[in-house]
């Protein structure tokens, strides 16, 4: 088994694109995970290592001889400033670029050895390490992408995702280099810093998620800067975007935007719905080539055109499986080759697939299961709201109710009342929000999915390490 190269740079800038590459050159496994501001969530990652260690701060006193006879190894973070210790087992990059020699022995490696393993943001459940090979990537990059996203040597990509998440790390980071083309590194972002990264340095492909695509009409509209033209092709994706979101951006930067749709387990994208002709509103698009799509029901049976079930991904881009979390792995990948997404959806005449939702996100409603996007999108078409989440609540007879959570764009006053009629005006009665609440803003992880389970109070970490007394 490779040896781990752990990436740990929290800023996040140009060493991440050597660092990277570097460790697979060598033969090793990179890994990079978005350490959180508590220590509860970093926990579940410690526990999924085999090797038993202690991390303490430079001034920490520890009983290194007790911990060599129990087989614990200690890393010691160093002190800081430019003559300080060096933290255990690490090369500063300066060092290494300035000792490196132009003459470059890749190390052989197996196709199916891991190359990277990435975790997952556990918006329903617990992070899972997921083991992405040298085999993923690679088809990843030369079967799948090419079908999907037109990358030429002659490109600007916009590098503005964090390369911590397979969306950023795949369909940005390493696409750009695998094709050629420039990748322009936006080391913080902020609408106004992405809006002059386009500008300044004429782009012509844009991967990003869907509320950065929202903030970049916000503020080019707002502040009446220049919209640059040079966009020739946009990609969304980490979650789903809001059809008038799509509409605007189009005609404001005169460019098209394709929703693509993967997930860490498939090393990204697998599936995208190209502007143009055969876009679908509201589709995810036809399987990439590689790539097999069917929808299936609790019986791991294939449904007809148009059912709803869970949406089943079986290719050489899907990973073997969860780093060592045996459990997991078999809930998710069949031994017949299909990975079970959690994602619920259907696939009409034409191919194209539908997303719903997700399967814990379902409100069933007097035996109708309602789907939280659905409500969402008609809930955001009144032009006082910006954004909306759904999520179930309880009435005092226990039975789900439709609770809708309501951002308002800035400047706009509205009452619930307001939000219900509209609702009632547009959709089916069982459908409609309940109860509504005004909030300035929706927790969301890294890559702009709504994280749900805050708004249900779902706030009891598990991930905590249990002490033995």
């Amino acid at each position: 088994m490779a040896q781990w190269r752990v990436i740990y740079n929290p800023e996040g800038d140009t060493a991440d694109v050597v660092a990277y590459g570097a460790a697979v050159a060598e033969g090793r496994i990179a890994g990079k995970y978005q350490l959180s501001t508590t220590a509860v969530p970093d926990t579940v990652i410690v526990q999924r290592s085999t090797r038993k260690g202690i991390i303490t701060g430079a001034d920490v006193r520890v009983d290194r001889e007790a911990a060599r006879d129990a087989q614990i190894e200690v890393a010691q973070a160093p002190r800081q400033g430019r003559n300080s210790a060096r933290a255990v087992g690490t090369v500063p990059l300066s060092e290494l670029m300035a000792k490196g020699s132009r003459k470059l022995d890749a190390a052989p490696v197996e196709p199916d050895e891991p190359a990277v393993i990435l975790y997952t943001s556990g918006t329903t459940g617990n992070p899972k390490g997921v083991t992405l090979t040298n085999r993923n990537f690679h088809f990843q990059l030369n079967t799948v992408v090419p079908s999907i996203i037109p990358f030429t040597h002659e490109d600007r990509v916009t590098g503005v995702l964090p390369l911590y998440h397979v969306y950023g790390l795949a369909n940005g980071l390493i696409a750009s280099v695998n094709s050629g083309a420039c990748i322009i590194l936006v080391p913080q972002y902020s609408p106004q810093n992405l809006l002059d990264a386009i500008s300044d340095h004429n782009a012509t492909i844009n991967v990003a998620i869907p509320s950065m695509y929202q903030h970049l009409l916000t503020v080019a509209r707002a502040r009446k800067t220049s919209i640059p033209k040079s966009l020739k092709f946009c990609v969304s994706g980490g979650a789903p975007l809001s059809m008038t979101v799509i509409r605007e951006f189009m005609g404001a930067f005169e460019t098209q935007i394709s929703e693509g749709y993967g997930l860490t387990e498939t090393t990204s994208s697998v599936c995208c719905n190209l502007a143009g002709e055969g876009y679908k509103e509201g589709g995810i698009g036809r399987a990439a080539d590689g790539v097999e799509m069917k929808v299936f029901n609790e019986e791991n049976q294939e449904v007809s055109t148009g059912e709803v079930g869970e949406i089943c991904i079986r290719s050489d881009t899907v990973s073997p499986g969860y780093w060592n979390n045996e459990e997991a792995t078999r809930e998710s990948f069949g031994e017949d080759g299909w990975f079970h997404t959690g994602d619920l959806g259907y696939v009409d005449e034409d191919g194209v697939f539908f997303i719903t939702d997700r399967k814990k996100d379902l409100i069933i409603r007097g035996g109708f299961n309602i789907s939280p996007r659905e409500v969402e999108e008609v809930i955001m078409l009144h032009p006082k709201i910006q954004e909306a989440a759904v999520i179930a609540a309880h009435d005092k007879r226990g039975e789900e109710i439709v609770k809708a959570f309501v951002v308002m764009t800035e400047g706009e006053v509205m009452t619930e009342r307001e939000v219900i009629d509209h609702c009632e005006a547009n959709m089916a009665p069982y459908k409609r929000p309940k109860i509504v609440e005004f909030v300035d803003t929706l927790p969301k992880s890294a890559t702009g999915k709504i994280l749900r389970n805050e708004l249900r109070g779902e706030t009891t970490d598990k991930r905590l390490i249990e002490r033995e007394v």
